[in-house]
């Protein structure tokens, strides 16, 4: 069986003509390069349900989900949330994830803004792949069938966490 992935792009302003989805356009260009193809993109808005419904088709179709985007601190960066419950995983509050999280800002001499705990909320058994570009945590989880990559959506985040943390392990899967 050929290792296939898909990706998904969220965030409403993607299906605007002003924002050019170019995320998927990279991931697709290296995972190519090491002998996964790309068989489906699709860019789904801040919207739970027709998200949810992205997912689950994923996730009946291809082992590889790959999802770009909707993991910030607002309320409409809904990824994580609808990940987990379509995995069945609890969201927990991560202490790590928030401890970093208060030392970044406090390296920027501020406050971190109380919103910016979401970014904490790990879903059970969810590896965290750190950020070292921003406040967003990658994440990664496997279920019996499917392994499903959480990357925060901008791409200056993206790319390095995606060489460092996800390239060499898509590697030896393939």
């Amino acid at each position: 069986m050929t290792l296939t992935a898909e990706i998904i792009a969220i965030g409403s302003e993607l299906l605007t003509p002003r924002f050019k989805d170019t995320n998927s356009l990279y991931l697709t260009e290296q995972l190519n390069a090491i002998g996964i193809p790309v068989v489906m993109k699709a860019i789904a808005g801040d919207d739970e349900n027709y998200l949810e419904q992205a997912v689950r088709g994923s996730l009946a179709r291809t082992p590889i989900l790959i999802t770009i985007g909707g993991l910030g601190p607002t309320e409409d960066d809904i990824t994580r949330k609808v990940v987990a419950r379509v995995l069945q995983r609890q969201l927990v509050l991560n202490d790590d994830v928030l401890a970093r999280l208060q030392r970044r800002f406090r390296a920027r001499g501020v406050e971190m803004p109380a919103n910016n705990a979401r970014q904490a909320l790990v879903p059970v058994g969810a590896e965290i792949l750190e950020n070292n570009n921003g406040t967003a945590p990658g994440l990664l989880m496997t279920s019996e069938e499917n392994h499903v990559i959480l990357l925060p959506g901008p791409p200056s985040e993206l790319k390095p966490m995606f060489e460092t943390s996800c390239i060499p392990r898509l590697r030896e899967m393939a």
